[in-house]
């Protein structure tokens, strides 16, 4: 069992940690050395997670302003207070889910230096898919 678990390691790590490769969108693909991909993805989650909770933020300023407008009913503005309201929360809430998926993925590495890149580059792509997610969900241009 020991050997099978030793095969998978190499295996894994002659590939580059999970979701790690020269995919179009992977600004980090073409870097040579974990060091090098590292701080690349560090760079870039750091960018992405900053976008993230900038368009999360403006999304929530929008709901509330928008249920200021006298012209809506009650309803219709307690319905955008609500929103807002849950667009905050499912920030605070992704967030936590991130940093606990992404530090599960970097545990996982057992042996070697791959566990930061891993780590750097599940955050970079988890906050890549939130955009999206984001733009999607609330019909925002890209």
């Amino acid at each position: 069992m020991k050997t099978i678990a030793a095969v998978a390691v190499i295996l894994v790590w002659s590939v580059g940690p999970p979701g790690v490769s020269a995919q179009s969108g992977d600004p980090c693909g073409d870097k040579n050395s974990n060091v090098e991909m590292r701080a690349c993805y560090s760079k870039e989650q750091a960018r992405v997670n900053a976008d993230t909770d900038l368009l999360a933020s403006n999304i929530t300023a929008r709901f509330r302003k928008l249920a200021q407008d006298p012209a809506l009913g009650s309803n219709e503005s307690e319905l955008l207070r609500k929103a807002a309201s849950a667009v905050t929360r499912s920030q605070e809430t992704w967030k936590v889910y991130r940093d606990q998926h992404c530090r599960a993925v970097a545990y996982s590495w057992t042996t070697g230096t791959g566990s930061g890149t891993a780590y750097e580059s599940c955050l970079f792509r988890l906050g890549q898919a939130r955009l999206e997610e984001l733009r999607s969900a609330f019909n925002l241009p890209k």
